[in-house]
């Protein structure tokens, strides 16, 4: 029976593009990208902008990015087991592969707005493969964005 997490971090000060999540596919699981939000939690407004997002899936040898964190995916259901996934968020230091890299979704959002969205088709992600939500423009003129986001994933398998 496939079981839902979510990933998230909080009040992260973004200056730079980066991985916002990598979702890594676990041996004898498949994975379920299912919806990515993402917003500006600054209690003093930055300079308006647009936030420009892409998500790609990286087949293959996948190296982690780094820089960032390692958040425990929550069950949704609080009965659930731990997630066998591993999240990684906020790397500054982006995720490659060696296989070719799928571009899944080009999109943006208006800053104050944020970017919340479930995809229309869930992206999978098999054992040794990887997801990445990217911010791809950084805040403008040296700023630095206050930023939360959550992704929510289903695992199912093994």
């Amino acid at each position: 029976m496939p079981r839902e997490y979510s990933v998230s971090f909080e009040k992260v000060s973004v200056t730079a593009v980066q991985d916002l999540f990598q979702i890594k596919g676990a041996a004898g699981k498949m994975l379920k990208l299912l919806r990515i939000a993402i917003a500006d939690v600054d209690s003093t407004l930055p300079t308006a902008q647009q936030m420009a997002l892409r998500i790609r899936f990286l087949p293959a040898t996948v190296t982690d990015g780094s820089g960032g964190a390692t958040p425990t995916p929550r069950p949704l259901d609080p009965g659930d087991a731990a997630a066998s996934f591993t999240a990684l968020t906020n790397n500054t230091t982006k995720a490659t592969t060696n296989g070719t890299a799928t571009i899944i979704e080009e999109n943006g959002a208006f800053l104050y707005s944020g970017y919340d969205y479930a995809l229309i088709k869930p992206l999978y992600i098999g054992p040794s493969e990887s997801a990445v939500v990217e911010l791809i423009t950084a805040p403008a003129s040296s700023g630095t964005w206050v930023m939360s986001g959550t992704c929510i994933v289903e695992e199912s398998g093994g």
